[in-house]
């Protein structure tokens, strides 16, 4: 498996531009010499700022167990940059990812300008129309949606979990800006689902919605969920279902998995499927999605969890108050510049006892001073070497205490590859 992109660089040679570099004039230019894979493909495209990464699982996992082929495309890597590409669960292999590159070599990959994530974008486009031939696609948007390389081809659904403050500065800062942004993603004539509460959000997905003539489904309204005692209710128009279990924590997760069941609901009806409900209970059940309040040791506890922006970080703190209550906290943080830093840390303060700050081999990484330097959190300190960091906050937890290490997706996925690793060995 490949670390990195420069790792398989090494195994075949290739060009690509490390940067973000929104727009969709380089990538559909490319995908059109390799056969414009994503008009083959059926899609369901899910973008918004938290629990894209959950919904996606939830739906993957009840569509598997309806016995379609299920593709899954989702970023950024949880360890390997290959297993941000699987079908049915099961990563694109070493010898798949060199054959596409050089499949792309000869179609002009070196004069075709792409980024990183453009190239990652067309490889899930041709993996899935050519070399898998999937029956449904899930497409996770990289970075908001209007401008993303994600953003096109037609899918058959559309999903946008919500619409937060993330990634100022690329999407603006208002959350009308950002909401214009993951709107980008409705397709006219084809249904999309939004969990988006906040009104201001909500019109401009309507407007959107109503320009495309896209028939839109908002939680609170054409359905709806309860999470009681670990237990989802779900109602809709055509369904009530009762006593649903899922596999991953937190109270958000309910609301994830509501979008992950109406999304099923409208793709059965679409394609003259069969509803089955004991494939949705068995389908939420086995749903895992690695660095999402992931316990990776059980003692003393260490948690992994990507709550990369303020509304994510409110729904691990309520995780953590529900589950670890009566333990001392340490919290090891890392995140990116462009995130509302302030405002994240103020959070994680009233459960951590402790804050270690670090910073990770990231373009946009923040320092790990520069953070220290927001929080007013008496016991804190701050490493740049994130490796070193890791250690002493893993020396500062025992019995009585749990480790959080929280931030970045990227931070966590270098935190992942180092755990995962270490325990893989022993």
């Amino acid at each position: 498996m490949f670390l990195s992109f420069k790792d398989l660089q090494e195994k075949v040679n290739f060009t690509i531009k490390n940067e973000i570099n929104l727009g969709l004039y380089r990538i559909v230019q490319f995908l059109e010499k390799v056969g414009s894979p994503q008009n083959q493909i059926k899609v369901v495209h899910i973008g918004g700022t938290n629990g894209k990464g959950s919904t996606l699982r939830f739906l993957e996992t009840v569509l598997i167990e309806s016995g379609l082929a299920v593709g899954v495309f989702h970023s950024p890597a949880y360890r390997f940059i290959n297993d941000q590409l699987a079908v049915n669960g099961t990563y694109i292999t070493d010898e798949e990812m060199v054959e596409i590159i050089r499949v792309f070599n000869e179609h002009g990959l070196a004069e075709a300008g792409l980024t990183e994530f453009e190239l990652q974008t067309a490889m899930a486009f041709y993996y899935f129309a050519t070399i898998k031939k999937v029956d449904i696609a899930l497409i996770e948007v990289g970075l908001g949606g209007r401008e993303d390389s994600t953003n096109v081809m037609t899918p058959a659904l559309s999903i946008i979990t919500n619409v937060g403050h993330d990634h100022i500065g690329f999407l603006g800062s208002s959350v009308e800006e950002i909401a214009h942004h993951k709107a980008g993603i409705i397709k006219r004539g084809v249904p999309v689902i939004s969990g988006e509460q906040n009104p201001a959000a909500k019109e401009v997905i309507q407007k959107e919605a109503f320009m495309k003539e896209s028939p839109v489904y908002f939680m609170e309204e054409e359905f709806s969920y309860r999470l009681k005692e670990g237990k989802l209710t779900f109602q809709s128009a055509k369904k009530n279902l009762e006593e649903l279990e899922l596999s991953l924590q937190g109270d958000h997760q309910g609301a994830n998995a509501s979008l992950a069941i109406m999304a099923y609901l409208l793709l059965m009806d679409k394609w003259d499927m069969e509803y089955d409900e004991r494939v949705l209970k068995e389908g939420l059940l086995k749903a895992e999605h690695p660095g999402r309040f992931e316990l990776v040791q059980k003692e003393p506890p260490i948690i992994l969890d990507g709550a990369h922006n303020e509304e994510a970080v409110d729904a691990l703190v309520n995780t953590i108050k529900m589950n670890f209550s009566n333990k001392r906290v340490v919290v090891l943080f890392s995140a990116l510049k462009d995130k509302p830093i302030e405002l994240m840390v103020r959070k994680l303060e009233p459960i951590a006892d402790e804050i270690i700050f670090t910073s990770f081999n990231f373009p946009r990484a923040a320092r790990a001073e520069d953070v220290f330097q927001v929080s007013e959190l008496q016991e804190k300190e701050f490493e740049e070497d994130w490796k070193t960091a890791l250690q002493t906050a893993i020396s500062r937890v025992d019995g009585n205490s749990v480790l959080l290490i929280t931030g970045s997706l990227y931070f966590i996925s270098d935190i992942r590859t180092i755990l995962t690793s270490s325990r893989e060995k022993k």
